[in-house]
């Protein structure tokens, strides 16, 4: 399937399951869209690269990141860039609570149309059982909405579990699989 970004509405929540091979494409896409054709806030939840790498390869691809915010939960406290005013440090994917409160602290610092981008709930399989992340993807999309903000959950096709699929499902607006 061909993913048509100008069909989701302001407002929507979709899990996006995409492939390994496309990940990455999709993803930049995604940012590609929201933030340099719609001008949209981003408060992007990175379980998958840290804020350095992340920020290098938005600018290399001409990603605006001016109005971005990036959850890193990946580099330890110790490790944080002191250049950094757009960014907060979890250090973890095992810390859902902080990745929430920090996903809270930061679509309220941002102006205008917003989206939160997550990438990937399929990587804190490996850090949270399944259960723990259907709670916290079904708390989280409930905050989106409260927070008036689209939402972008990127999930792995292969490893993401039929049994947690078929949950978020019921959570977010729609399931787009991106083949």
């Amino acid at each position: 399937m061909v993913l048509n970004l100008s069909s989701i509405k302001k407002g929507e929540i979709v899990l996006l399951v995409v492939s390994a091979q496309k990940y990455l494409s999709v993803s930049l896409n995604v940012l590609k869209h929201y933030c340099n054709d719609k001008k949209s806030s981003c408060v992007y939840v990175s379980v998958n690269r840290n804020y350095s790498n992340l920020v290098s390869l938005l600018k290399q691809k001409k990603i605006n990141t001016n109005k971005m915010f990036i959850i890193d939960a990946i580099t330890p406290p110790s490790g944080q860039d002191k250049n950094s005013s757009n960014a907060i440090f979890v250090g973890s994917p095992k810390g859902l609570t902080d990745i929430s409160i920090s996903a809270s602290a930061a679509i309220n610092a941002l102006k205008g149309e917003k989206i939160v981008f997550f990438d990937t709930l399929s990587t804190l399989l490996t850090y949270n059982d399944a259960g723990t992340i259907a709670k916290f993807a079904h708390f989280l999309v409930n905050k989106m909405k409260d927070w008036d903000a689209s939402g972008i959950i990127i999930s792995l096709e292969k490893e993401t579990d039929e049994r947690l699929k078929s949950q978020l499902s019921q959570f977010v607006d729609r399931v787009i699989e991106v083949k």
